[in-house]
C-alpha cells in the first residue's frame, strides 16, 4: 500500500506545509511565529473569501482574551513578510468594517513519493468546509484503493481510517485538541481610558480601585467606584512617582510608597520611596517608613508589613518586616548582590506563614528572576516553583485559598511582562493572559474574583532626522504594537540601519535602508537579541544572545552567514567596536566593563564599579557608560581612559537609568543621552569639558529609547514612541 499523501498550499513562489507548519519562499524557510503561521493559515484555506476580524481571532487566539490590535499587527507584519503595501494588495486585502480576504491564487498539492495531485482551491466554502475538505485530501483517490489486491473489505476499513484521521485533522486545524483551558470564560474590562494610569490596587471588597495618573509630569492618586465610574482625587498632582499602592485587608486605609521621579522608559536599579497611609476616602496623610524599594505587603490581619529595601553601598538586599505603624523594624533575610531580592513587591501568605518574594539568580548556569518564600518564623527561604523569567519579575499576589500565586513576569530580557499564576505546593506555571500587552501592577479582590492590572502597550518605531535636523524627523517603521530599536540601534558603514525588532514574539535582529525600505530579518527564532554593533568594515555584526542559556557576545557576516560564539564568561552584554576595529568594550554580569581583542584572545577588565551601556569615542580614547553611585543609588555617567582606571568626567544628568542611551556627539566632545520631561524626550549633549549641557532636539511628543548617528554625521535614528496604559479588571481568569 502506498505512503499517505502530504498536502500542501501553494500560491505566488510561496508553499504552506500545515503538518510541518513551515512557509517556504522559494524552497527555503521563511521565519514565522506561530500565531503568524495560524493567521496566514486560515486566510489561505478560506482563499477568495472574506474572514472575520471576530473569526480569525478566534482561530489563532482561541483560548485567550486578546484586542483587535493584536490582530492589526499580525496582518502587518505578514504583508511585510511576503513583500506587498496595503495600498497595492497582491495577497492580504482588508475589507473595511469586516476583516480581511486572501486574494492570490492558492493551489493544494497532494503528494505521494513523486506523485502529485493539484487542485485549485474554491474561493466559496467556508472555514470549516475547507478545513474538513484539506483534511480528506490526505486520503488516496478511491479507484487506486477498488484496486488493492485486499478489494473492498481493506477499502471499507481504509475508508474508516481517513474519516478518523479527517477527524482528526479537523480538531487539529480548529484547534480542539488543544487542552481545555479555564481562560476561555476570562472577561477583561479596561476600567481607565486616559492611557496615563501608573499604578494601582483594588480593594479588597472589590468596589473601588485607587489608581496612579500622570500627566505633564505630575503624579496624582485617585479613587474610583467600580460600580459607578465616579471618582475623587486623594492626592493631588505632584512631581512625584508613586511606587506601589496596598489596600489594607480591612478596606479602610490606602498605603502607598512615593519617591522622586522615575524615568518613564526604563527603571533606575531600585525604586525607592517613604511610605505614607491615608484613609480610603483621602483628606490626611501619615508617614510611616523611609528607603523603601518598590511595593510593601500587609499581613493578613492588617498587623504587620513587609518590604525590600537595598544596600547597594553593602552589597545585599534585606526583606524588611515591620508594624502597620512602622515601629519595631527589622531585617527577616538578606542578599547578596548579584542575587537580590527585587524590589517589584513581595506578598504575605493567606495562612501569615510565607512571605512571598522575587528574587535575581545570577550566578546560576542561566540567570534568571525566581520567586522564593521566606518563612516568617525564622527568615528560612525556600523555592516557590520552578519557573524561570529572564526579564523584569514584577507585582506579587497570593490567591485567596493559598494554593497559588499570581507573578508579573517576562519570559525573555525586555520581554513583554505578562500575568502568570504559580502553583503552591507544586511546580505548575499557567499563563493568566498571553497577549502582546504589557502588564506593570496587579491586584486581587479578597476572594480573588476580581484582578485589577495596570495593562500597557508600546508603540515604538524607528525615526530618521535627515541632516541632523529633529524637526524633519520621519518615522520609516510603522505598525500597532510594535517595539523597534529598543536595546538595539546602529548604522552600518553603507548607510543602513541595523535594530532590534520586538514586532513578533520574540525580539530580533533586522537590518533596512535608511529609507526603510529592503527590511531583511537577520536573526532566527529562538533565543533574545539584543545591542547589535557592526564592524568599522561593514564586514561582521556582533550582539548579546543566549544560545547556550548564559548571555555571550556572538558574531555573524553582514548578511547573516558564519555564526561564532566570541566570549565565554559569565555573561556579556553590549558590545562596542572600536573605531579602528581592534576591541570590542561590552559589559559583563556582575556589572562591570571589560575589552577584549576582535581577532580573540583573554579579556581585559576595565572598571570595578557597577557600570553599564558602555559608549566608546570617535577618537577611541575614551569610553562614556552609566555608572551607579553607590552612596545616592543613582546612575551617572562616567567617562574613563581606554585603558581602564579612575573616572576622568562624572556628570550627573537627569533621567538616571541603568539603560539610558548614550553616544558620543559626532564630533567627540561630548557624550549625548535622552532627557525625559512629562512623557516628552529630547537629546541633551554634555561637553567633555564640563561645561553646562545643551539641548539639541525640540520634540513636541513622544518618547526616546534609542539613538545612534549615522557613520558621516549627517543623520540620526531614533527608537520613539509612547507608552498608553489604563487600568483593566480582570475575572474569571482562574
Amino acid at each position: 500500500m502506498g505512503e499517505q499523501l502530504k498536502h500542501f498550499y501553494e500560491f505566488s513562489n510561496f508553499r504552506i506545509d500545515p503538518e510541518a507548519r513551515v512557509l517556504l519562499h522559494d524552497g527555503k524557510v521563511a521565519p514565522l511565529t506561530p500565531k503568524l503561521f495560524d493567521t496566514l493559515l486560515a486566510l489561505v484555506e478560506r482563499n477568495g473569501k472574506v474572514v472575520t476580524k471576530d473569526e480569525l481571532i478566534k482561530f489563532v487566539w482561541p483560548d485567550t482574551f486578546v484586542e483587535e490590535g493584536n490582530l492589526t499587527q499580525n496582518i502587518s507584519m505578514l504583508r511585510k513578510l511576503l513583500g506587498e503595501s496595503p495600498d497595492d494588495p497582491q495577497y492580504i486585502e482588508t475589507v473595511p468594517r469586516r476583516g480581511y480576504r486572501f486574494v492570490a491564487d492558492v493551489k493544494e498539492v497532494a503528494e505521494e513519493g513523486l506523485d502529485a495531485v493539484i487542485q485549485q482551491l474554491p474561493k466559496s466554502e467556508s472555514l470549516n468546509e475547507q478545513k474538513h475538505r484539506a483534511s480528506l485530501i490526505a486520503a488516496p483517490p478511491l479507484s487506486k484503493v477498488r484496486r488493492h489486491k485486499q478489494g473492498a473489505l481493506l477499502f471499507s476499513a481504509t475508508l474508516m481510517i481517513v474519516i478518523a484521521g479527517a477527524a482528526f485533522g479537523l480538531r487539529k486545524l480548529i484547534g480542539l485538541n488543544r487542552p481545555t483551558a479555564p481562560l476561555t470564560a476570562m472577561t477583561v474590562i479596561r476600567l481607565t481610558h486616559t492611557g496615563k494610569a501608573a499604578r494601582a490596587a483594588i480593594s479588597p471588597d472589590g468596589k473601588y480601585v485607587a489608581h496612579v495618573i500622570e500627566e505633564s509630569g505630575k503624579q496624582s492618586l485617585w479613587l474610583r467606584q467600580v460600580a459607578t465610574s465616579s471618582e475623587i482625587q486623594i492626592v493631588p498632582p505632584d512631581e512625584v512617582a508613586y511606587i506601589g499602592i496596598t489596600f489594607s485587608p480591612d478596606g479602610n486605609f490606602i498605603y502607598y510608597v512615593r519617591g522622586q521621579q522615575r524615568d518613564l522608559r526604563e527603571g533606575s536599579f531600585g525604586d525607592r520611596g517613604t511610605l505614607f497611609k491615608t484613609p480610603t476616602l483621602g483628606k490626611t496623610e501619615q508617614k510611616l517608613l523611609t528607603d523603601i524599594d518598590g511595593h510593601i505587603t500587609l499581613s493578613p490581619d492588617g498587623n504587620w508589613l513587609a518590604f525590600v529595601r537595598q544596600y547597594p553601598n553593602r552589597g545585599k538586599s534585606a526583606l524588611m518586616v515591620a508594624k502597620a505603624d512602622g515601629a519595631e523594624e527589622r531585617e527577616l533575610a538578606t542578599r547578596k548582590f548579584p542575587d537580590n531580592f527585587l524590589p517589584g513587591g513581595p506578598a504575605w501568605s493567606p495562612d501569615s506563614k510565607i512571605i512571598a518574594c522575587t528574587t535575581n539568580n545570577f550566578t546560576s548556569d542561566r540567570p534568571y528572576r525566581g520567586v522564593v518564600g521566606i518563612s516568617v518564623t525564622d527568615g528560612a527561604e525556600k523555592p516557590i516553583g520552578s519557573k524561570h523569567w529572564y526579564g523584569a519579575t514584577r507585582r506579587l499576589a497570593w490567591l485567596t485559598d493559598g494554593s497559588g500565586i499570581l507573578v508579573i513576569g517576562a519570559e525573555y530580557s525586555r520581554g513583554l511582562n505578562q500575568i502568570w499564576r504559580l502553583s503552591y505546593p507544586g511546580n505548575e506555571a499557567q499563563r493568566v493572559v498571553n497577549d502582546l500587552n504589557d502588564y506593570s501592577d496587579l491586584s486581587l479582590t479578597a476572594d480573588s474574583g476580581t484582578l485589577a492590572a495596570v495593562r500597557a502597550d508600546r508603540l515604538v518605531n524607528i525615526w530618521v532626522a535627515p541632516d541632523g535636523d529633529a524637526s524633519r524627523a520621519k518615522s520609516i517603521t510603522a505598525g500597532a504594537g510594535r517595539e523597534d530599536g529598543i536595546r538595539g540601534l546602529t548604522w552600518t558603514p553603507d548607510g543602513r540601519i541595523l535594530y532590534r525588532s520586538m514586532a513578533g514574539d520574540v525580539p530580533q535582529l533586522w537590518i533596512m535602508g535608511a529609507d526603510g525600505t529592503g527590511g531583511k530579518q537577520l536573526s532566527v527564532d529562538g533565543p533574545e537579541h539584543f545591542d547589535p554593533a557592526v564592524s568599522p568594515d561593514g564586514r561582521y555584526i556582533v550582539w548579546s544572545s543566549s544560545p547556550t542559556g548564559r548571555r555571550h557576545i556572538l558574531r555573524m557576516d553582514m548578511d547573516g552567514g558564519n555564526l561564532k560564539q566570541l566570549t565565554n564568561g559569565s555573561n556579556e552584554w553590549q558590545p562596542e567596536y572600536t573605531p579602528d576595529g581592534k576591541w570590542l568594550v561590552y559589559a559583563a554580569m556582575g556589572f562591570s566593563l571589560w575589552k577584549m581583542p576582535t581577532d580573540g584572545g583573554a579579556p581585559a577588565q576595565l572598571t570595578d564599579g557597577l557600570s553599564w551601556r558602555p559608549a566608546i569615542a570617535p577618537d577611541g580614547k575614551w569610553i562614556a557608560f552609566n555608572r551607579l553611585d553607590e552612596a545616592s543609588g543613582q546612575w551617572r555617567i562616567a567617562v574613563i581612559p581606554f585603558g581602564g582606571g579612575p573616572p576622568h568626567k562624572v556628570f550627573d544628568v537627569p533621567s538616571s537609568s541603568l539603560y539610558r542611551a548614550i553616544r558620543w556627539t559626532p564630533d567627540g566632545r561630548g557624550v549625548a543621552y535622552p532627557v525625559t520631561q512629562g512623557r516628552v524626550s529630547n537629546l541633551w549633549s554634555q561637553p567633555l569639558d564640563g561645561s553646562p549641557p545643551s539641548q539639541l532636539t525640540d520634540f513636541k511628543d513622544q518618547l526616546i529609547f534609542d539613538f545612534a548617528w549615522s557613520r558621516d554625521g549627517r543623520q540620526i535614528a531614533f527608537s520613539r514612541g509612547v507608552i498608553n496604559s489604563d487600568v483593566v479588571l480582570i475575572s474569571n481568569f482562574r
